[in-house]
């Protein structure tokens, strides 16, 4: 096959045309404007900043975070994601559980808004009980009353690595503390803590009762923390919670108000409250005090958990056990809205892992925490 040639004239002024075209259509490489794209379809870079040198200088100041990045000010409280004044001591030492009464004839409450995160479970004869966690403290005014040891709320207790504080116990408890070596238990009957952690406010003995009087302030617990013998360091800071400053809740479902049936008896609530971007409880038809700071109980986040309930067998007490190994559903609320959770634990001494329903980590807002945990039937009611 033969191809026609151009003759060589016509050949040159043709190319001579072409190159100018091509030349005036891309322009130099320095012509490129900032952050526009290229031929190659990537973005150009910007120009380097230069110094009198003529040569490429760091930038004068670092990069701004973003809006919403959360900047740490200073030791970041693990149980709440905030940098709450927490000292270094309490950083790197393990937190306390302890254990408070909220049947109606123990309250009012001392102290308990103070805790970074409560554990709510049924007690025997349907009433509820309450475990208040803290990791500094050393900051506690005066909590009350302090109640006895039930063993799922050892299982919650161990999820964090905690010191267990209570006063008495039910059989059950007694044989797990006795059989768990891994847990540090402070026992104001049986472990002769009485008149030195644990004290009886004679106000309260005389106005509430003898069994609701008992009390605990930062100073006793920081006194009998030191004596103790045992390791308290904690390297890793074990927690449920993954915070963010956009919480998983972000696109959920609105609830202003949830309440909760624990039994005929007890149904409390928790009422969203926009200006504050808080969750404020509600119990026996009234508001849920902290009587000795004066304030009702708040919250940034609430978890409600389902979780396997049972009577215990012969039981003249009417104890029940609570399943917290396994896995199981639950809500979580957050700023006035809510997402369906599961919950995982895989022992007794392991954390809670939390996940949304497309099975991604819970992520929660940075502050305090109230977990309610229900039977796996229990009446649950969104508004």
């Amino acid at each position: 096959m033969r191809i026609k040639q151009f003759p060589r004239r016509r050949l040159a002024l043709l190319l001579a045309v072409l190159a100018l075209l091509t030349l005036c259509a891309c322009g130099g490489a320095d012509d490129a404007p900032d952050g526009t794209e290229t031929e190659n379809g990537q973005e150009a870079a910007p120009p380097q900043n230069m110094d009198d040198g003529g040569t490429a200088s760091e930038p004068a100041d670092a990069a701004e975070p973003a809006e919403d990045e959360f900047v740490p000010t200073g030791n970041v409280n693990p149980l709440t994601g905030l940098c709450d004044g927490i000292t270094d001591a309490a950083l790197t030492r393990k937190p306390v559980a302890i254990m408070v009464s909220n049947s109606y004839n123990s309250l009012p409450q001392w102290g308990i808004s103070q805790a970074d995160i409560i554990y709510e479970m049924l007690a025997e004869g349907r009433i509820t009980r309450f475990m208040a966690i803290f990791k500094d403290p050393s900051r506690i005014d005066k909590l009350a009353s302090i109640r006895s040891a039930r063993p799922y709320f050892i299982d919650i207790a161990q999820s964090y690595g905690a010191v267990y504080m209570h006063f008495g116990g039910s059989v059950p408890a007694y044989d797990a503390i006795a059989a768990r070596k891994d847990l540090i238990a402070l026992d104001g009957i049986r472990g002769g803590w009485e008149g030195t952690l644990y004290n009886r406010d004679p106000q309260r003995r005389k106005e509430i009762g003898y069994e609701h009087s008992v009390f605990v302030t930062g100073q006793s617990v920081e006194v009998a923390l030191s004596s103790l013998k045992q390791d308290l360091t904690q390297a890793e800071q074990p927690s449920a919670f993954r915070f963010a400053s956009t919480p998983s809740s972000a696109a959920g479902t609105a609830a202003n108000k949830v309440t909760l049936t624990f039994s005929e008896r007890h149904k409390p609530w928790f009422a969203y409250d926009a200006e504050k971007g808080t969750y404020l409880r509600w119990q026996y038809g009234d508001p849920h005090m902290d009587a000795w700071l004066d304030c009702q109980i708040e919250v940034k986040n609430l978890l409600v958990l389902r979780m396997e309930t049972t009577d215990v067998p012969g039981s003249e007490l009417k104890l029940v056990e609570i399943g917290t190994t396994g896995t199981g559903e639950g809500y979580y609320f957050c700023e006035g809205k809510y997402i369906p959770i599961t919950w995982e634990k895989a022992a007794y001494n392991a954390p809670i892992a939390y996940y949304d329903a497309a099975g991604a980590p819970l992520e929660l807002a940075r502050g305090k925490t109230f977990v309610s945990v229900v039977t796996r039937g229990a009446e649950v009611v969104i508004e």
